[in-house]
This record gives structure tokens, C-alpha cells and sequence, in this order.
């Protein structure tokens, strides 16, 4: 598959707001740095939450807030519950913050963990309330500067359509690969067991740009994804007809003639894709 220097050079654009939003937190440092304590909190806040689409981008920080909130105050509940042997807590707290995040979310929040043992080690050097304080508010501010940048980075779904489309290269370079396998006579079933799973991922990246209105306004704007999609599942049950149904030499005429069929269409479909997403 060929790579154009344009594809190389552009950036994901969740790398790209993660850049930006990184940049304006150290351009913003010498007004802030009163106010920020822990820096890397801030980073982080930016770097984690920051995901390709909008709701997927405010989920992560809801988590992001909500596991900075309930973790601090699990760690802090038990260095006070045994404040000169709060190391000793520690596996107890960890459990209890790792169930809450199952509770609350879930499912596994690290974030809840981390602080809670982060606490119990005596990171705050004594002083976990405030500690818990000072990195909320490093969270937030982090938290401002990311959805700052999102609302005003250029919502193209251009971009979805980038990613998308790279993905379906990829998956029709695989069928492209297995087909040329079935024409050396080898062993499919493993290779079309990936392509089957690289299908059901763009299927469901498809429904991610569909479903995020920051990226396509309308559903009819996401429908030539669906097309292809269904064009890539076809070459796939023709490869499934044609190595479950080897042809061998006292073929019956109409089996012979069933996969000259899909064979052709395989070419046919391979062409029209290519074409469409230029490979």
C-alpha cells in the first residue's frame, strides 16, 4: 500500500490538540505557576482526556475528575484512620478505590488507585488534604485548557474521514494479501479470522463519526463509509465461498462457473475500492 507524504506527515488529530494544548499550558506557566503546584497533574489532565471525538473526550474527563475526587478521599480517610502506620493501609485502600471505580464507572479506573496510594506514601509530605486539593485544582485547570482547544480546533469531519479511511486501506491491503494466498493454494483460516475483526472495528469506528455530531452534522455525510464497508464485507464472503468450496479437476460445470463468479467479483470490488479510496 502506498503512502503519500501527506498521510506521513499529518498528524492524528488527537496528537495534534494534545500538541496544541500542551504548548498553551507552558506559554501560560509563568501567569500560572502560582496556582499550579504539580505541573505534570496538568499534563496529564491534558494528555488522557484528550481523545478523538467529543463524547469520548468528556467521558474521560468526567472519569479523570471523578477518580481524582473519590481516590483522594479514600486515601485520605484511611491515613487518618491509621495515620502513624497509613503504609499498612495500602493494600486495603487500593482494593476499595479499584472497587469504586467499578462502582461509579464501571469498570478498572486507575486514576482512583493511584492517587489512594499516592496519598498513603505520603506525597502531600503530611499534608494529604491539601495535597488532594492542590491537584484537583492542577487537574482542572489541565481539564479548561483541553476543552479550550477542542471547542476552538477546526471541526472538519474531514479528519474522522482521514483516520477512517486509512483503517479501511489497511483492511483491504489484508484481503487484498488473502486473496493472493487463495491463489497460491494456502491456508486462509486464520488470515480471514483478522480481517473479520478488522472489519467489525471500522464498523464500529463507522457508528463512532456517525453518532459524534462534532464531526458529521448529518448521517447521509457518513453513508459512502457504509458503502465501502459493505463493499469490503462482500470481498470477504467471496473469499469465504471460494476457500470453503475448493475447485479440483472433475468440478461439475456449474460449481466451475459459481466461482469464476466470485473470483471476478473479488477483482471487480478490489478496482472500485481502490479506485475510491486511492490506494
Amino acid at each position: 500500500m502506498k503512502t503519500s507524504l501527506k498521510e506521513r506527515l499529518a498528524l492524528d488529530p488527537r496528537v495534534a490538540k494534545v500538541l496544541i494544548s500542551l504548548v498553551i499550558c507552558v506559554a501560560l506557566y509563568p501567569f500560572l505557576g502560582k496556582y499550579i503546584v504539580y505541573p505534570t497533574y496538568v499534563f496529564n489532565a491534558i494528555y488522557i482526556t484528550a481523545q478523538l471525538t467529543k463524547g469520548a473526550t468528556y467521558k474521560s474527563s468526567m472519569e479523570r475528575i471523578l477518580g481524582t475526587i473519590v481516590g483522594g478521599l479514600t486515601g485520605v480517610v484511611f491515613y487518618f484512620i491509621v495515620p502513624d502506620h497509613h503504609f499498612f493501609m495500602i493494600p486495603i485502600a487500593t482494593t476499595i478505590a479499584v472497587l469504586w471505580g467499578y462502582l461509579f464507572v464501571g469498570k478498572f479506573t486507575p486514576v482512583m488507585a493511584v492517587i489512594t496510594v499516592m496519598v498513603l506514601v505520603g506525597k502531600g509530605e503530611g499534608e494529604p488534604v491539601l495535597y488532594i486539593n492542590n491537584r484537583m485544582l492542577d487537574t482542572l485547570i489541565g481539564l479548561v485548557i483541553g476543552f479550550l482547544v477542542y471547542s476552538l480546533y477546526p471541526k472538519k469531519k474531514t479528519e474522522m474521514n482521514r483516520v477512517f479511511y486509512n483503517h479501511a486501506k489497511a483492511c483491504l491491503t489484508h484481503i487484498e494479501k488473502i486473496r493472493m494466498k487463495y491463489q497460491s493454494k494456502k491456508d486462509l483460516h486464520d488470515d480471514l479470522l483478522v480481517a473479520w475483526k478488522a472489519l467489525q472495528v471500522l464498523k464500529e469506528e463507522r457508528m463512532t463519526i456517525v453518532n459524534d455530531s462534532s464531526f458529521v452534522p448529518k448521517v447521509e455525510d457518513a453513508e459512502p463509509m457504509l458503502s465501502l464497508i459493505h463493499d469490503l464485507e462482500q470481498m470477504l464472503h467471496n473469499l469465504e465461498i471460494l476457500y470453503h468450496h475448493p475447485i479440483s479437476g472433475d468440478a461439475e460445470v456449474g460449481l466451475k462457473e459459481a466461482i469464476a463468479f466470485h473470483e471476478q467479483t473479488l477483482d471487480r470490488l478490489f478496482e472500485k475500492i481502490s479506485s475510491e479510496i486511492k490506494l
